[in-house]
């Protein structure tokens, strides 16, 4: 289960950093083997299960404990500004995760990231002359670790998604299930009190309020589940900023690989 909990933390994690960042008119941005387990669509449930407040989360972190990787898309919009991605997240020997990403950004275009063997790899571009920065989170002495501070943080799993089930105040199923992708998926709108969030996801939201950002009293998501409660689709507008989330191959993703040294550049562009 802490691997399905990790698998899902990632995209939603960024998503909330980019939709907070954007609310506040700032914008930021946010090696394995291919895996070789059978996607988990593959082996349908005996019985189905009903979805309620009770057993949502536990359901769909049953659902993917045997899923090591999926593949993503993202699409941000946000006062006016639009923000893409898509990638791929596998769970690394000993529980890590590996993600591979590219995102349009505004005002910066391409941005390429990847966390593999506990390292973060950012392409930005002719910022980085077409090279990655290698960042190791926890040298304390680069500045630019810190910056990645609060995202490798909402990327704990310990962090983004224990305690939410205290948050989850409602699960209702919203009609019928839909075609997401070729898969018949069915919507549940799910409502959150950000008050009952764990004390490390309220900080992120305190920092938004303390800067002028007008914090809703609920947060209002749709989750997309396919017939083995896997995660399809995933939407939510929250703040101003409307963002969807696809999710696929499940357990049968794209591999996640750091990039090569003749990639990597030790020049700092922030140096001045």
């Amino acid at each position: 289960m802490r691997s399905s909990r990790r698998l899902l933390a990632v995209p939603a994690a960024v998503a909330l950093l980019w939709s907070l960042t954007a609310c506040s008119g700032s914008t930021t941005e946010a090696s394995t083997e291919p895996t070789t387990k059978p996607s988990a669509t593959a082996e349908a449930t005996e019985e189905a299960v009903e979805i309620t407040q009770a057993n949502f989360l536990q359901t769909i972190a049953d659902a993917q404990a045997e899923a090591s990787s999926y593949d993503f898309t993202m699409s941000t919009t946000a006062e006016g500004q639009a923000m893409a991605a898509t990638g791929s997240v596998q769970v690394e020997d000993g529980g890590a995760q590996a993600l591979s990403m590219v995102m349009e950004l505004p005002e910066m275009g391409q941005m390429e990231v990847r966390m593999a063997g506990g390292l973060t790899y950012m392409n930005l571009g002719e910022m980085t002359g077409g090279k990655f920065l290698q960042i190791d989170p926890e040298d304390a002495s680069n500045p630019l670790a810190a910056g990645l501070g609060d995202m490798t943080g909402e990327i704990d799993p310990t962090k983004a998604l224990a305690g939410a089930e205290a948050a989850v105040t409602s699960v209702t199923k919203k009609g019928d299930a839909e075609d997401v992708d070729g898969v018949q998926a069915t919507p549940y709108e799910v409502v959150l009190d950000p008050s009952k969030l764990p004390e490390e996801q309220r900080a992120g939201l305190d920092q938004a309020a303390a800067a002028g950002v007008a914090i809703p009293t609920t947060f209002v998501y749709t989750y997309w589940l396919d017939a083995e409660n896997l995660v399809r689709k995933m939407a939510f507008d929250l703040m101003g900023s409307k963002t969807e989330m696809t999710f696929s191959n499940w357990g049968s993703a794209a591999p996640v690989t750091a990039p090569s040294a003749d990639q990597i550049t030790t020049e700092n562009p922030f140096a001045g």
